[in-house]
């Protein structure tokens, strides 16, 4: 009696190592778009309380309605669209806050905060 795999053992085993292989190249694949997702909403946040803290000091001011523009050279692709309108409460406005990043707009956040008339 001959000792060794058949053909039919040899090729399951094939599947199955080839299944487990697909379904690692797919988890790697998650985990770099979530660490990229990780990163923009890192840089965000922090794009937005720098934007958000010059509008609230007066450095900067936008008129009533929409504005939009980018953070300069030190973060490339990043853009965003500011919107300022009344609430109905006498001297409170709601900022809306929109950052985009990557060709045709990949990823976008939205921070609303609301400020008060000086």
């Amino acid at each position: 009696m001959a000792r060794g795999f058949t053909l039919l053992e040899v090729l399951i085993a094939m599947v199955i190592l080839s299944i487990t292989f697909l379904w690692l190249l797919k988890a790697e694949n998650q985990g770099i778009e979530m660490s990229v997702r990780s990163k923009f909403i890192t840089t965000a946040t922090l794009l937005a309380q720098e934007r958000i803290a010059k509008i609230t000091s007066g450095e900067e001011t936008i008129a009533s309605g929409n504005d939009q523009g980018d953070f300069g050279e030190d973060y490339a692709g990043y853009t965003y669209t500011e919107e300022i309108e009344p609430t109905p409460l006498d001297g409170y406005y709601k900022y809306t806050l929109n950052i985009i990043w990557g060709q045709g707009g990949n990823l976008e956040t939205r921070f609303v905060s609301f400020l008060s008339a000086k």
